[in-house]
C-alpha cells in the first residue's frame, strides 16, 4: 500500500492534499485560516506542528508559505509541493499506525483477549477506511481516530469498578470527542451514540461503605466539578457566540426547521447529561463517583472546544456551534436537484435522500443487489452478524444485542454519510464499529480460535482483508487523473499561491 501510494504525484489527490498542505504553510506563517468546510481546524494545527518538526530536523526544506519558490519556476514549485505532500502522506501513515495500535490496545482492555485484539488491529489497519486515509491527507482520519478512541475509552471505563482510572479515561474521552468535533463536525453523530453504548456495555459493581460515604470521594467530586465549571463557562460562551453568528457564516445557512435552529445545541447538551445520569443509575454508581465522572467528561469536552481559541477564527466557532446547518450546506451542493427549493434542513428532499442511503447501505451488504463500493471488511460484518445470531441462540442475548448495536450504528453512520456520497474515506468512522462488533463476538467464542479448522478460516478472512487492501492502491496508481481538472477551484481555496505548473 505504501509503495503504491507514497510517491504518487503531488496532484494525485489535490482535494484534499493541496488544500491541507496549504493551510499547514499558512499557519506556519501565522496567517489566518481560509478553509472552513469541515472546518478542519484541528487537522491544520497538527499539520503545522508536523511541518515545523520536520523542518527543525532538517527533513523538510519548506515549512511556511513565504518560503515557497516563485510560481514562475515550474520545476522548483513542483519539487517543493511534491516534498510537502509526501511529508503530509507520512503524517497520515503515522496517524494510521497510531490509530490502529491504540485501537488494538483498547480492544484488548475491553475483551481481555490479546489474540482477538491483534486480529482486530490488523483488520482495522487494512480496512477500507484507513487504507484510503493512509495514502492521502484528509481531516476524516484525525477526526475519526479521536472520536472512535473516545468511544473505546468510555466502554473500557464503564466496565471497570468506580475509581480514579475510570474517571481519567472518561475525562480523556470527553477531550478527544471535543477535539474530533473541531476537526470535522461529522464526528458528532458517533459521539451522540456514546451514551447509549455506555448504557449497553456498562457493568454493575458492589461498593463498600467507605466508597459510598467517605469524605474523600466527595472532595474529589467537588474539585472536579469546580474545574469543569471553570472550563465550561468560556466553552459555553464560545458556543453561544457561534449560535449568535449564524447569519455571518461564510456559507449561507438554512434554518433546521421546527424552530430548532439555535436550540438543538441545548438538546444535545441535555442528551449528554441525561445519558450520564441514566448510566450512573443503571450501574448503581455511588453518587460521589457519578458526579466526579460526569464532571470529568464535561471538563474534557469543554477543553476540547476551547482548543478553538488556540488560533481563533469566528468561522470555526460558527461551524462547530451550528454543525447541522453547516453539514447541510455541502449536502445541498452535492444533491442540488433533489434539494432544490428546500428552504430548511428538515424536509421531504432530505428524508428521501436519507432513505435512499439506508437502502443502498443495506443493499451493499448483499453484494448481489449492489455490487459497487463493496468494503473489504464486509466479511467481518457477516461474521459479526452470524456470531450475534449464534450468541442469541445459546442464551447470551445481551452480548448479541451489543454486537448488533455496533453494526447498526456503523450502518446508520454510513447511511448518514451517503448524503455526501459513498466515499471510501468515511469508512474510517464505520469500520472500527464493525470490527469491534466482530471482536466482541469472537471474544465470547474463544473455541473458534482454539479449533484448527475455524482458526484457519478466521486467519484466512483476515489475510483476505489485507490482500484486498492493496487492490485499490494498485489500480489507482495506474489511473492517474488529469490534474488540470483542479485548476478551477484552486484559486478559490488557495488564493495566496500562484498557478501550479499543471494549470498553465
Amino acid at each position: 500500500m505504501l509503495i503504491f501510494g507514497f510517491r504518487l504525484p503531488y496532484w494525485m489527490h489535490a482535494d484534499q492534499d493541496l488544500v491541507l498542505v496549504y493551510h499547514g504553510l499558512l499557519f506556519g506563517d501565522g496567517l489566518p485560516q481560509e478553509y472552513f468546510d469541515h472546518p478542519g481546524y484541528g487537522y491544520f494545527l497538527v499539520v503545522d506542528a508536523w511541518f515545523q518538526a520536520l523542518h527543525a530536523l532538517g527533513l523538510l526544506p519548506i515549512a511556511t508559505l513565504s518560503a515557497l519558490p516563485p510560481a514562475s519556476d515550474a520545476a522548483a514549485t513542483a519539487a517543493a509541493w511534491q516534498h510537502l505532500v509526501e511529508a503530509g502522506r507520512a503524517l497520515s501513515i503515522v496517524l494510521v499506525a497510531l490509530f490502529a495500535v491504540v485501537y488494538a490496545t483498547l480492544v484488548r482492555s475491553l475483551v481481555g483477549d490479546r489474540r482477538v485484539a491483534l486480529l482486530a488491529g490488523i483488520v482495522m489497519a487494512f480496512g477500507v477506511g484507513l487504507t484510503a486515509q493512509g495514502r492521502q491527507m484528509r481531516t476524516d482520519l484525525l477526526s475519526a481516530g479521536l472520536v472512535v478512541t473516545a468511544l473505546l475509552l468510555v466502554l473500557v471505563a464503564v466496565r471497570r469498578p468506580p475509581g480514579g482510572k475510570p474517571v481519567l479515561l472518561l475525562g480523556l474521552a470527553g477531550l478527544l470527542a471535543g477535539l474530533a468535533m473541531v476537526t470535522k463536525v461529522q464526528a458528532v453523530f458517533l459521539a451522540l451514540g456514546i451514551p447509549v453504548a455506555a448504557l449497553l456495555f456498562g457493568q454493575r459493581f458492589e461498593h463498600t461503605d467507605r466508597a459510598r460515604g467517605s469524605r474523600s470521594p466527595w472532595a474529589l467530586a467537588a474539585v472536579t466539578a469546580l474545574l469543569a465549571a471553570a472550563a465550561l463557562v468560556p466553552a459555553l460562551a464560545l458556543v453561544a457566540e457561534g449560535i449568535a453568528g449564524w447569519g455571518q457564516a461564510l456559507y449561507p445557512y438554512k434554518p433546521v426547521g421546527g424552530g430548532l435552529s439555535g436550540h438543538y445545541q441545548g438538546l444535545v447538551a441535555g442528551w449528554i447529561l441525561l445519558g450520564m445520569a441514566v448510566v450512573a443509575t443503571v450501574r448503581r454508581v455511588p453518587p460521589a463517583h457519578a458526579v466526579t465522572a460526569a464532571a470529568a467528561v464535561l471538563l474534557g469536552l469543554a477543553l476540547g472546544l476551547l482548543a478553538l481559541d488556540l488560533r481563533y477564527n469566528a468561522q470555526n466557532v460558527i461551524a462547530v456551534a451550528n454543525f447541522v446547518e453547516h453539514m447541510f450546506v455541502f449536502t445541498s451542493w452535492r444533491h442540488a436537484t433533489a434539494l432544490q427549493g428546500q428552504e430548511q434542513v428538515v424536509g421531504e428532499g432530505l428524508l428521501t435522500l436519507l432513505l435512499s442511503g439506508v437502502g443502498r447501505t443495506l443493499a451493499i451488504r448483499t453484494i448481489v443487489l449492489h455490487p459497487d463500493n463493496i468494503p473489504q471488511t464486509i466479511i467481518v460484518e457477516w461474521f459479526a452478524l452470524a456470531g450475534a445470531v449464534a450468541l442469541w441462540r445459546r442464551g447470551e442475548r445481551l452480548a448479541a444485542v451489543q454486537a448488533l448495536f455496533l453494526l447498526l450504528v456503523a450502518w446508520g453512520l454510513e447511511a448518514l454519510f451517503s448524503l455526501r456520497g459513498f466515499q471510501r474515506a468515511y469508512a474510517a468512522y464505520t469500520d472500527p464499529l464493525a470490527i469491534l462488533s466482530a471482536a466482541w463476538v469472537l471474544a465470547r467464542m474463544p473455541e473458534l480460535l482454539d479449533r484448527t479448522r475455524s482458526r484457519r478460516a478466521i486467519l484466512g478472512g483476515v489475510a483476505l482483508v489485507v490482500v484486498a487492501a492493496h487492490a485499490w492502491p494498485i489500480i489507482e496508481s495506474r489511473r492517474l487523473p488529469n490534474p488540470a481538472t483542479h485548476c478551477e477551484w484552486i484559486p478559490t481555496y488557495m488564493p495566496r499561491v500562484g498557478p501550479f505548473p499543471f494549470c498553465r
